[in-house]
């Protein structure tokens, strides 16, 4: 059965286009205590520490980041050492709200795809883990083993939609800056590299771009030496 807990990993920068872009960022907080904090949009070339790509100050509620990018890449949104929310920088005007209960992004092709996707995984993660504590109500109730099925079905069908929503990000996603990353985190849930059925259908469909990026090439590998010691090939 599987598991997923988002966990915001270090981003990385690709390669999507070669022209130039501006980005443009404007952003509204009702959270008192993020008034006077600089706030950073970090990035990461390959496995150099993340570094502060533009800053901003929230004054009065409002911050914004604006620059020109070679290049489409991910980032992170920091306050001092903590990371608030992951980013793509591209071209186009992208709004970021912050309020006591919530942050939203809108705006930004890729943006949007990501946000629509984060949104969906917590909702199945909120779901699966009411699921699991019913489970343990019904336990501590002793109900029947009936009724035990019925969750235990119902975790499953939850599981199986968790890891459909991934998979079909990653390949629908594959050609851009947000495949590769995503790939690397949906990994992640595995002790050591291996080549599942899902992994395998979505190297089967990807492109070039992302075959040939470093962190999935490199895991791709270890996988495939792994596969062959289990299989005896050795």
């Amino acid at each position: 059965m599987l598991k997923y807990v988002f966990i915001f990993i270090s981003p990385i920068v690709a390669l999507l286009s070669a022209c130039s872009d501006q980005y443009n960022i404007m952003g509204n907080s009702s959270v008192p205590t993020y008034d006077g904090n600089v706030l950073y949009l970090k990035v990461m070339s390959g496995g150099a520490p993340a570094m502060a790509y533009d800053s901003a100050e929230v004054v009065h509620g409002k911050f914004g980041f604006e620059g020109i990018i070679d290049t489409v890449c991910m980032a992170q949104l920091y306050m001092g050492t903590s990371r608030l929310l992951p980013i793509v920088l591209e071209s186009g005007d992208i709004q970021i709200n912050f309020t006591d209960t919530e942050q939203t992004v809108r705006g930004g092709t890729l943006n949007e795809r990501l946000y629509k996707f984060l949104n969906e995984n917590a909702r199945l993660q909120n779901e699966i883990q009411n699921n699991t504590h019913n489970m343990a109500r019904l336990i501590m109730s002793g109900a029947t083993p009936a009724a035990h099925l019925r969750i235990e079905r119902r975790n499953e069908e939850l599981q199986d939609r968790l890891d459909k929503l991934w998979t079909d990000f990653i390949s629908e996603n594959s050609d851009n800056v947000l495949g590769p990353l995503y790939f690397m985190e949906y990994t992640l849930q595995y002790v050591y590299p291996v080549i599942t059925p899902q992994i395998e259908k979505i190297i089967r469909h990807a492109p070039e771009s992302f075959l040939s990026n470093p962190d999935v090439q490199s895991y791709l590998r270890d996988a495939r030496f792994n596969m062959r010691l289990m299989q005896g090939d050795f």
